[in-house]
């Protein structure tokens, strides 16, 4: 299965397909139908999976270099040293271009569309945050591009992406809490306001704040119906992909079922040919004998007839 995989995601994926088949069909011929129906399974990786892939066997190190700038840009967060992290952004842009262009050489693509580089950044670019990604990339069995979603310098986890819309409440509330003790101060550009106009003014700040608060909760309410709806699409995309994968899956081994009921059948087709073929020289050699069977009797009666008969 190892080998198999090896084999298929290090090839060209033009010939993936056929590939597939015929290492399945090797599989089931061999008694492991397990491995067979495993094999058969397998994705066939999309253009930019396979020029990561490509990466990945050119360069076993790279995945490590990831791993370790990741570790690095997640201690100084962590840390909350900025300098650092300035630092290793910068270091991260640089590497990410690097090795996509050392994956693009390692697939040998010439006239490199903008769309598949940037596909082969984003998908290194994400190896450095999602451990699913950095493993399949190290063993160069990557099935489609990858891209990571995240906030700031370094590059969290699922959770720590997840509780970012929280920090960004957060702080919202903490501006908004200062700006209003200025103008509980009466401050405005470092003077106080008169008193016979604060309250008028204080009126019209409530009525702007409450107006913006609207203006982004109805934003905000916005946002999250159109992430649901992403997040429902791309699920629904995903689906209807991995139905597909697994249709083609269940055809592959109902061929592959077809291909050994058809050989089973061509040998019992040439066994019954080869006894036909016996039977028939069988059947000549018995009419050969009958027939001189036929003739020795003739010969018999006529040497019968010529002899005189005891009584004469």
């Amino acid at each position: 299965m190892a080998a198999a995989a090896a084999e298929l995601y290090g090839a060209d994926p033009q010939e993936f397909t056929d590939r597939r088949k015929a290492l399945a069909a090797a599989a089931r011929d061999a008694g492991d139908a397990d491995a067979a129906r495993r094999i058969a399974a397998l994705r066939k990786p999309t253009r930019a999976a396979w020029v990561v892939n490509s990466l990945a066997r050119a360069d076993p190190g790279a995945g490590d270099r990831l791993a370790s700038l990741a570790a690095s840009l997640r201690a100084a967060e962590q840390a909350k040293d900025g300098r650092r992290l300035r630092e290793l952004s910068a270091e991260r842009g640089s590497l990410i271009d690097a090795l996509t262009g050392q994956a693009l050489t390692a697939a040998g693509v010439a006239d490199v569309p903008a769309a598949l580089r940037d596909e082969v950044s984003a998908t290194l670019t994400a190896a450095l945050a999602d451990p699913e990604v950095a493993a399949d990339l190290a063993a160069g069995t990557l099935t489609r591009a990858a891209q990571w979603a995240g906030f700031g310098f370094a590059l969290p986890g699922p959770a720590d992406s997840a509780r970012a819309p929280a920090r960004r409440e957060a702080r919202v509330t903490q501006l908004e809490e200062a700006r209003r003790r200025k103008e509980r101060r009466g401050e405005v550009d470092g003077q106080r306001r008169p008193a016979e106009t604060e309250s008028r003014r204080q009126a019209e700040d409530d009525r702007r704040r409450q107006r913006q608060a609207e203006q982004e909760r109805r934003q905000a309410e916005q946002e999250r119906r159109q992430a649901e709806e992403a997040a429902q699409a791309a699920a629904r995309r995903r689906q209807i992909f991995e139905d597909a994968e697994r249709e083609v899956a269940s055809a592959a081994t109902v061929a592959l079922d077809a291909v050994a009921r058809e050989d089973r059948l061509e040998r019992e087709v040439r066994d019954l040919e080869d006894r036909l073929t016996s039977a028939r020289a069988q059947l000549a050699d018995a009419r050969l004998r009958a027939r001189r069977a036929e003739t020795a009797e003739r010969k018999a009666r006529q040497a019968l007839g010529r002899l005189p008969r005891p009584d004469e």
